[in-house]
């Protein structure tokens, strides 16, 4: 079903060479990085600060004619033909933990948010359970989700941002 992690990495290289990658944020790099500083102080969780610090400085989506692959702290990559549905949806409180202090974190974060407002949710045909992509985390993330309709012929974006 999904890619294997040779598979993606080979798509990731395919997709930097046409120029079809999209980076992270810069703010939500440096964001992950303070956080992997931040566990870096407890002494035993050293590696992990590490590990989180080198993932987010990789972490990108690719595009090919083939198919798609996230890279963050995990990575995962499948084929246009295995992709039964898109949507883009956004952010709720739910999101931060509920409550008003969760609303109002979500109503801030969109409101800075340039591009896609909230995660890209997809259906993998046979599964049951959601997988995503932190499209407001991307750089370019609407010109990203345009190429993805593009390329899988699957509409998702409402027209209003097309």
């Amino acid at each position: 079903m999904s890619m294997g992690k040779d598979e993606c990495r080979s798509l990731l290289e395919r997709a930097e060479m046409t120029g079809r990658t999209f980076p992270m944020k810069d703010s939500w790099r440096k964001a992950q990085v303070f956080a992997g500083v931040l566990t870096c102080f407890l002494i035993i969780t050293i590696p992990l600060g590490v590990w989180i610090i080198l993932r987010a400085r990789k972490a990108k989506v690719g595009l090919t004619e083939e198919g798609f692959a996230f890279t963050y702290l995990t990575t995962f990559g499948y084929h246009w033909n295995e992709i039964e549905e898109f949507r883009v949806s956004a952010m709720s409180g739910t999101t931060f933990g509920g409550g008003l202090l969760g609303a109002a974190a979500a109503a801030a974060v969109q409101k800075k948010t340039v591009g896609l407002k909230g995660p890209l949710q997809f259906k993998v045909k046979g599964k049951r359970v959601l997988k995503m992509i932190p499209a407001h985390t991307i750089e370019n993330s609407l010109e990203m989700a345009k190429q993805m309709e593009m390329l899988s012929g699957i509409s998702f974006l409402p027209p209003e941002q097309n």
